[in-house]
């Protein structure tokens, strides 16, 4: 007998701690890593503090130490299912927390790494690359699940004369 699904209340959704999780999508027609379809992404987070301020002798002025990026945190990436035609890696990122305002938030960047097998075609005419190349996300108590999507295209050699 398989496994009962309850969907969850309003209330109850509210009730889950700040969670920030993302995919990786890209068409089969692109290749895929070598070995672990994880091992070709490489995710990384950082956290903007918020920016405290005070009042100086010219103003308002930022306290130094206050809104700042922190240094990134590499996000373990794992296989999930394909699918139809797209292949798809998942990440989740650990230890999030609420931002505050004004400035806090996070910034998700995920670069290709590793070996490809490539379609030697695409090699010679194109590249593969991510996009966007950043997302950046502000977890608030209404909105404390968020989920980022990237997708690795193929991007043709433009050659000007």
């Amino acid at each position: 007998m398989p496994p009962k699904t309850r969907i969850l209340t309003d209330k109850e959704v509210l009730k889950l701690p700040p969670m920030l999780f993302g995919r990786i999508r890209w068409l089969k027609g692109l290749g895929t890593p070598i070995g672990d379809p994880a091992s070709g992404f490489k995710v990384l987070c950082q956290e903007h503090t918020a920016s405290q301020f005070r009042i100086g002798a010219a103003g308002p002025e930022v306290v130094p130490g206050t809104g700042i990026w922190k240094d990134p945190v590499s996000v373990p990436c794992y296989a999930a299912p394909d699918e139809g035609d797209m292949h798809v890696v998942a990440f989740h990122v650990p230890d999030v927390h609420l931002t505050t305002f004004p400035d806090g938030k996070y910034r998700v960047r995920a670069e290709l790494t590793g070996n490809w097998a490539d379609p030697l075609l695409q090699v010679r005419i194109g590249y593969r690359r991510m996009e966007p190349i950043a997302f950046y996300v502000v977890l608030t108590p209404e909105r404390h699940l968020q989920a980022v999507d990237f997708e690795v295209v193929y991007e043709p050699w433009r050659w000007h004369p």
